[in-house]
């Protein structure tokens, strides 16, 4: 389990938000059963790198002020459009005996594959929403592609039977993926041929 450390933040003034974030810091919500409602600040290089190691559903220790230790999981993240950086993360504390719901991220297996020539992946579905206990929550939820047809489908009930440990919440018949032709340029009228089209005098050249 990773740790993180938070400061407690009573501040919650925009220009005071602004400030923390010039300084490296993350304006953060920490909310449960036995920590109530509580404003922190997290450092933002730390938080990056327990993402890119743990996952976005990484069960974190939080630790406030050194003292004050909570079970938590980012429940909600705001990124900054332009610099993809998190501005803001709602912790939600955790019982690890309990399940939660998550958003769990899609990765599509062997698409090089299957999009060859003018066939395309049409990818409907990028994330998935999952139920488990903590423990089981999926980093990410791998689909195999290779097998796919033109006109072919997978959807969330294909992938619902092989799931042990969570749940795929949703609509069974919600298509996550699925493959068909590229689009094709606009046809010519029917009994003309694209020379035709081409060889047709303009008003201009009627006129000349």
């Amino acid at each position: 389990m990773a740790t993180l450390n938070a400061a407690i933040r009573n501040n919650y003034k925009k220009s005071y938000t602004k400030k923390l974030r010039k300084e490296g810091k993350v304006p953060s919500v920490v909310y449960g059963k036995t920590v109530g409602n509580e404003g922190l600040a997290v450092d933002a290089q730390a938080v990056d790198k327990l993402f890119r190691s743990e996952g976005r559903n990484a069960i974190i220790n939080l630790a406030i002020e050194g003292k004050k230790k909570y079970t938590v999981m980012a429940h909600d993240l705001q990124f900054d459009l332009l610099k993809g950086n998190v501005r803001h993360i709602d912790f939600l504390e955790i019982n690890m005996n309990e399940e939660i719901d998550a958003v769990v991220p899609v990765i599509l297996k062997g698409a090089e594959q299957v999009e060859t020539g003018d066939t395309v992946l049409n990818n409907q579905l990028s994330e998935l929403t999952v139920r488990a206990l903590p423990n089981n929550l999926p980093s990410a939820i791998e689909v195999d592609v290779t097998k796919l047809s033109i006109g072919d489908s997978i959807r969330i009930s294909d992938l619902a039977a092989a799931a042990k440990d969570y749940t795929i919440l949703g609509d069974a018949e919600d298509a996550i993926v699925s493959l068909s032709y590229g689009s094709q340029e606009t046809a010519a009228p029917e009994g003309e041929t694209a020379a035709d089209t081409a060889a047709e005098p303009t008003s201009t050249d009627a006129a000349e």
